[in-house]
């Protein structure tokens, strides 16, 4: 009696780790996350496990040393292993490598107020709808011999692209969970856990194959379409959606956080500048005046163009200067497109970071300002836990002149 209940209940045991395991709720708690890797980093021996007993418990029933009525303890494993290789819902999140796309007029499908992640690769414009994302969070995408990834935590409103190697194949991409409201992916050819929010591994540093970030915007197919109209839009895969109603518009977090105490409500909206040591601001506070902050170790300074606008951000340095200059509004737009001027060299730059005019003519003509990854409208709840660092600044504004003459900021 005691060997047969003891092979069952490792054998159930083993299944509920496979099946259970991965779940983000176990984020919530100390070590939760650690659980949920090392549940995923054993899912196979644990699995070859569980099988093993119930050969040797179904090795003693033919035998005929234990009864036929044996056979309903090895029900729960077999209920334990659909659960997690069929009706788990995140085995149904898909990897799509080099997807279909249409054109702005092809896009009937996706509304005007409908959001989607947009970004510039190659020379074309991209955007990924939030509804297809939403089932299809692992984007890869191939131009030439440029390759990028993309990885979209929903319910954290966050969108990470980066560029990678060609060797990098989505075949070897598993889904594993959303710990924290955080895309959680493991690539089995190297064994390497990715953080999908923050694009870095759990532990820090840079995933095998992984590049340079990209620049992305997540606003709305309007606004995206306006700013490129040729601009092409992500089909979704062929076959029918994993979940009927995906959204389409941003969503709240929906997944437990570990307890935390905040110096600012967990479900506000911040704007949040850089990747490896990047900068935080809430988002009502970001507008046409240019704020000054300081993004993985250099400054920077972000802005919109209006308040219903996208965010964008836009590093300090002149390389062909070699100056760090500050930015201010350009209130009285002597020169075409002239939205802000440096305090170095007073020349004059658009909204899209590219010089317009000024004394430096010969040596910033043609020059554009390095764009920075930014997003807006993100929570703070999940930024602070995934970035422990992360402190909410109100950055710098310079004082409005009405001069334009070259001086040290």
């Amino acid at each position: 009696m005691f060997i047969p209940v003891l092979i069952l209940v490792f054998a159930v045991l083993a299944g509920a780790v496979v099946a259970y395991g991965p779940n983000a709720v176990w984020a919530q708690y100390p070590h939760g996350l650690d659980f949920i890797l090392w549940s995923r980093r054993l899912e196979w021996p644990l699995v070859a496990l569980s099988i093993v007993l119930c050969v040797v418990m179904l090795g003693l029933i033919v035998s005929g040393k234990r009864r036929a009525w044996w056979l309903i303890g090895l029900g729960p494993v077999l209920a334990l292993f659909v659960h997690r290789f069929v009706t788990d819902p995140a085995g149904g999140l898909r990897v799509i490598d080099n997807p279909e796309f249409a054109t702005a007029t092809e896009a009937s499908a996706t509304g005007d107020d409908d959001y989607v992640v947009g970004l510039h690769f190659g020379d074309g414009a991209y955007a990924y709808p939030y509804s297809t994302l939403f089932d299809n969070p692992v984007v890869l995408q191939s131009d030439h011999d440029k390759r990028l990834m993309l990885m979209w935590s929903a319910f954290a409103n966050r969108a990470v692209v980066t560029t990678v190697t060609r060797d990098f194949r989505a075949r070897d991409v598993e889904i594993v969970s959303m710990p924290a409201n955080a895309l959680l992916l493991y690539n089995r050819s190297n064994g390497q856990f990715i953080n999908g929010l923050k694009g870095q591994l759990i532990k820090g540093g840079k995933p095998t194959g992984f590049g340079n970030p990209v620049v992305v915007s997540t606003t709305t197919w309007k606004q995206w379409r306006e700013l490129n109209p040729q601009t092409k839009l992500m089909r979704p895969p062929a076959g029918p959606p994993r979940s009927s109603g995906a959204p389409r518009v941003p969503i709240q977090p929906a997944y437990p956080m570990p307890p935390a105490i905040l110096d600012y409500p967990a479900n506000s909206s911040i704007v949040l500048i850089g990747t490896t040591q990047p900068a935080a601001l809430k988002a009502d506070e970001v507008g046409p005046e240019p704020v000054r902050v300081q993004v993985d170790g250099n400054p920077a300074f972000v802005f919109r163009e209006a308040f219903d606008k996208p965010v964008h951000a836009f590093s300090c340095y002149l390389k062909k200067v070699e100056l760090f200059p500050r930015f201010r509004l350009d209130r009285l737009h002597k020169v075409k497109n002239s939205m802000f001027i440096d305090s170095d060299t007073a020349s004059s730059w658009s909204s899209s970071g590219q010089w317009v005019g000024g004394t430096y003519k010969k040596e910033l003509q043609g020059t554009r300002l390095m764009a920075l990854p930014v997003q807006d409208r993100l929570y703070w709840g999940v930024m602070k836990y995934w970035y422990p660092d992360l402190t909410l600044t109100t950055g710098e504004r310079e004082q409005p002149s009405s001069g334009s003459s070259p001086g040290r900021g």
